[in-house]
């Protein structure tokens, strides 16, 4: 798939992960809009031929907010990349409703309506790519992660559905795992020194995103990818 003027959204991308892919993507002469809560990060970031926007996942309103404006500005998404997360480790006593529901809203529901929106245009254009990045947290548990893994949890299920219904009309649906131990705001306040040993710089693992979003890897739709081995392979 050719990049120029494409429309692509990425979440999550004022830095760790999020940023990393964001450059990744800057060069390819595509439209980037790039979504976090932290605005001022993602304008000193100064990507390329980004369409910087503050929008608070863990808040519903917020993203309908955001869909209904990119549905006023006719901005149609042709590559959707659902990076953003947040992990803050609670017991299960400890996590309350409105904790769940915000922990759900940043990484699944989010995820949900986001590929909503961009379904149709996919649909109708019989192409589309849609990138929920996921973890081990999506097919394993973790003590003190009971709503950070169901979100996780969750994101696998839709994508081995959308990717089902999305193989009639062109519409490619995966998620990636990093694979290898990430150097990340969020890593740094969850893993303990032995983790941060071995940990990347997640520029290392933007290589896969690019793979996926040209097109040609059809055959791994549905699958939970993993970004390392992904990113050093040759395809």
């Amino acid at each position: 798939m050719d990049l120029v003027n494409q429309n692509i959204l990425i979440t999550g991308a004022a830095d760790g992960l999020g940023l990393a892919i964001s450059k990744s993507f800057a060069n390819t002469k595509a439209n980037l809009f790039l979504i976090d809560i932290n605005y001022d990060k993602l304008i000193k970031n100064n990507i390329l031929n980004a369409n910087n926007i503050k929008c608070d996942l863990s808040n519903i309103n917020s993203v309908n907010n955001l869909i209904t404006k990119f549905n006023e500005e006719k901005v149609f998404i042709d590559i959707l990349i659902h990076n953003a997360a947040v992990l803050v480790p609670k017991s299960f006593e400890e996590t309350t409703y409105k904790y769940w529901n915000e922990m759900t809203n940043i990484s699944l529901n989010s995820g949900y309506l986001l590929s909503n929106y961009a379904w149709t245009n996919m649909k109708k254009n019989k192409k589309g790519i849609i990138i929920f990045v996921s973890s081990r947290s999506g097919i394993e548990g973790f003590e003190n992660e009971s709503a950070y893994c169901a979100s996780k949890h969750g994101l696998e299920g839709l994508m081995k559905s959308l990717a089902i219904e999305g193989s009639k009309n062109g519409i490619q649906v995966f998620t990636v795992t990093p694979g290898m131990f990430m150097n990340t705001p969020m890593s740094e306040q969850n893993y303990d020194d032995e983790y941060k040993k071995k940990w990347v710089d997640p520029i290392e693992l933007a290589p896969a995103f690019l793979k996926l979003a040209s097109g040609s890897l059809n055959k791994l739709s549905g699958s939970h990818v993993n970004a390392w081995n992904l990113s050093k392979e040759d395809v």
